[in-house]
């Protein structure tokens, strides 16, 4: 029990801000605002290419695969890039950081709307992804420091709530304006270059408003920390954090699971164009998406208060139980959705249908990234450390998760029998729905079998994530006694043994540092 309550404890006293003082809760508003407000621009541009997948391959002449193929290619760059991006958010302002992120990926968005070819999309598109990879780590890491343990869950689904809004939006603005021609210019490439517009002016807000917690001014360049010949900010210190990130099992069992389970998330942008095959006009298809997008957002925000709630029930267990839970879910609903469910888009009953099983499926499977994997990732690692983890998961995950989409094509041409453009035929049903036959299996196998997967993958952290839990929190209560004893122990954060180390009460204030060694540094010696 002692050892209990001093975890407990030691939450209210580490990695985050008190809501005493009435300037910083203010600067917690706006910047939380404001990092909503990237978040639903992220997911806005996120979700523009396949919401138009139908026009640019018409304008492309591409097919199924190479349009899974461009989105391909900003997710891996996004991938192998989120490192730096996690580095540079870990040693500077994350603000200006963040503010960099909008506007490339702004100009990018752009850039995209000039482009004939394929080829071309790959360059703008794969640029795109560096952008995103300077945002959405730092993003996340101020969430953690802004909020304690007992409310990341609930900042986190509000988080993944704007972004799920962003994304309905943007699928309802791209698709619907995708066959007009505003301004003599067609109705995509518009889309772009206003969505890239208003990334642009929301990174220049959080330039001007946003406030970085670590920082006590604004300054760009500053080193968190006084110890200069610690904390320079250098390529192997960017590895040695890596190697210290990669030793933690909880760690590397939520990526492994995200390689998987973000797969199907990934293969899902094709949705729209499955819709439209079955005979659905442009409106009819983008509500249908942006009920399902909806039904996510809200999914998302209850999921992370199912999840903190779950959390109280059974620090250890419950999160992953409501995750576990939400990722099942969607097993049954992509049968159903695929086979079950007639193929006549052109019947109002039937589009009916499609809403509410769309609109209850995204509420169910949303759950797992805001009840369980962001708060857990807080909680692993000393609060330093954890700008790194996030930008690692995204570069871990990202870069295999993100061969859902091309595979999704691969599999309906190769497999499934998908011929032609991705394009509509005009006046050929029968063609259409072959068509659509061959993308809904293709789509099926993409999201059914690795959710079921990642259900079984998730086991693994009722073993691991309590051990690692009670080691990052022993190294959080360890900085204030002995700094150098508590960095010397992160580089072995991994191995660590606490499971036999009773931890003391936290008191209100912390203890002034002493010559002798302390109870908790003998405990970690000999641990070590």
């Amino acid at each position: 029990m002692d050892g209990d309550a001093s975890i407990d404890a030691s939450l209210e006293s580490s990695g985050h801000l008190e809501d005493s003082d009435p300037d910083k809760a203010r600067q917690r508003l706006v910047t939380t605002i404001l990092i909503n407000l990237s978040a639903i621009m992220e997911r806005t541009d996120e979700q523009l290419l396949p919401a138009v997948y139908r026009f640019v391959g018409a304008s492309f002449q591409a097919s199924p695969s190479q349009l899974g193929y461009l989105t391909l290619s900003r997710a891996v760059v996004q991938a192998l890039v989120s490192p730096i991006g996690g580095f540079l958010g870990h040693y500077y302002n994350r603000i200006w950081v963040i503010t960099f992120g909008c506007l490339l990926w702004g100009i990018m968005t752009g850039a995209f709307a000039s482009c004939h070819t394929v080829s071309q999309g790959y360059i703008f598109w794969g640029i795109n992804g560096i952008g995103l990879s300077m945002v959405i780590p730092s993003g996340q890491s101020m969430v953690a420091d802004y909020y304690p343990e007992e409310r990341r869950g609930a900042a986190f689904g509000a988080l993944y709530l704007t972004g799920a809004v962003g994304a309905m939006l943007g699928a309802l603005y791209a698709t619907n304006i995708g066959a007009l021609h505003p301004l003599g210019i067609e109705g995509w490439r518009f889309a772009f270059l206003s969505v890239g517009l208003l990334s642009a002016t929301i990174g220049i807000l959080t330039f001007l408003f946003g406030h970085d917690p670590r920082f006590e001014d604004d300054s760009a360049i500053a080193v968190v920390d006084v110890d200069a010949q610690a904390d320079q900010p250098s390529f192997w210190g960017l590895l040695e954090e890596l190697g210290i990130v990669c030793t933690i099992p909880t760690f590397l069992i939520i990526v492994f699971q995200g390689i998987v389970g973000s797969a199907p998330w990934n293969a899902i942008v094709f949705l729209t164009l499955y819709l439209q095959l079955l005979g659905m006009g442009d409106g009819a298809s983008s509500a249908l998406m942006a009920l399902f997008l909806g039904g996510s957002a809200l999914g998302g925000l209850l999921g992370g208060v199912l999840g903190d709630w779950a959390a109280r029930i059974s620090k250890y267990h419950g999160r992953i139980i409501v995750c576990q839970l939400s990722v099942f879910l969607g097993v049954p609903f992509s049968f159903v959705l695929f086979k079950c469910l007639p193929m006549d888009g052109t019947n109002p009953l039937v589009v009916a249908l499609y809403a509410v099983l769309l609109f209850f499926m995204g509420l169910c499977i949303a759950a797992a990234a805001p009840a369980c994997n962001n708060p857990v990732f807080a909680e692993i690692v000393p609060p330093e450390l954890r700008n790194m983890i996030y930008a690692f998961d995204r570069s871990f995950e990202g870069a295999i998760a993100a061969c859902g989409a091309p595979l999704v094509g691969i599999l309906a041409e190769r497999v499934f029998g998908f011929r032609g453009a991705a394009a509509i035929d005009p006046g050929d049903v029968d063609r259409n729905l072959s068509k659509a036959r061959a993308l809904g299996n293709a789509l099926l196998c993409c999201m059914a079998v690795p959710w079921a997967l990642c259900v079984i993958i998730y086991t693994g952290l009722h073993y691991t994530y309590p051990r690692d839990k009670r080691k990052a929190l022993f190294l959080a209560q360890m900085e204030p006694i002995n700094p150098e004893l508590s960095r010397a122990a992160t580089m072995d954060l991994g191995y660590l043994d606490l499971s036999h180390v009773l931890l003391p009460r936290t008191r209100s204030k912390p203890r002034p540092p002493k010559r002798t060694a302390s109870c908790p540094e003998l405990c970690l010696m000999h641990s070590l």
